[in-house]
């Protein structure tokens, strides 16, 4: 542990991001082929935008998803979760999460302003609920909002990468991985997270009673054995900083948090 504390235990289980991960795979497994294959893996942004509005909205009933080019899915809290209920007022909260310039994308969101991302979303509310919603502000009004950033969030689910998502089961015999970035039937998500959590259970329960692993292994690609031959073993680099961010999670970047981050560049805290 990061304070020097060893813990000693018959089954280790990683649900990190990839992109953490990938910085703390030890030196002595980074040139083994499974573990080289997740270097074809990459953390897109994803903004969560929390929206208070001085009405209550009609047309956002449930969680919706979106026809949006912006916008991934959002909800009216103030409806469909009780803590957050209000007859009057309405609280939207959205999955801000536009094309990635990795994947293709001509705009970085992440490195804009708050302003700027709350300016945008209400152009697409207005677009997507013209009778409630303008994005001057002369229909519902925009009472405050948080913007809260991750940089690196599900992987890239760009063309080819499937093949590269590893298994669960891993060659390292008491070490499983977790994640919706691992091996099974859904794309990076909440779904994808529930997913790969049983089965990697399953992997463990397997092995303490001692039962023969039921599934298929995956295969790894050709070229990956080819890279993995030739890659000299790294040290692991871990990840800068101890904020939500560092760790794959996300973070209100206040101007006394981008202080307490050391004016550091959250797009490259992980990267």
């Amino acid at each position: 542990m990061r304070s020097g504390e060893i813990v000693v235990a018959d089954e280790y289980v990683s649900a990190m991001p990839v992109d953490i991960m990938k910085r703390f795979v030890p030196a002595r497994w980074s040139t083994m082929p499974y573990f080289q294959q997740m270097q074809e893996l990459e953390g897109i942004p994803v903004i969560n935008i929390h929206m208070w509005f001085d009405r209550k909205l009609k047309n956002v009933d449930h969680l919706c998803f979106s026809r949006s080019p912006l916008l991934s899915v959002y909800a009216d809290m103030s409806t469909t979760c009780k803590e957050y209920y209000d007859e009057n007022k309405s609280m939207l909260e959205l999955v801000f999460a536009p094309c990635s310039p990795l994947a293709g994308g001509d705009t970085n969101w992440i490195k804009k302003s708050d302003e700027e991302i709350i300016d945008a979303t209400m152009g697409e509310l207005a677009r997507l609920f013209p009778t409630e919603v303008a994005k001057d502000g002369s229909k519902a009004k925009l009472l405050k909002y948080a913007v809260v950033k991750t940089p690196r969030s599900v992987y890239a689910a760009i063309p080819g990468r499937n093949k590269y998502r590893p298994g669960q089961r891993t060659p390292i015999p008491n070490f499983t991985l977790a994640g919706d970035w691992t091996s099974q039937k859904f794309l990076g998500s909440m779904e994808g997270a529930v997913l790969g959590g049983k089965l990697a259970a399953e992997v463990i329960c397997e092995r303490a009673a001692g039962i023969p692993y039921s599934k298929a292994e995956k295969d790894i690609q050709r070229e990956v054995y080819t890279k993995a031959s030739n890659s000299k073993p790294r040290e692991p680099v871990g990840v800068k900083g101890e904020g939500a961010i560092a760790f794959g999670a996300g973070a209100v970047l206040t101007q006394n948090g981008r202080v307490e981050l050391g004016s550091v560049d959250p797009d490259q805290l992980v990267g």
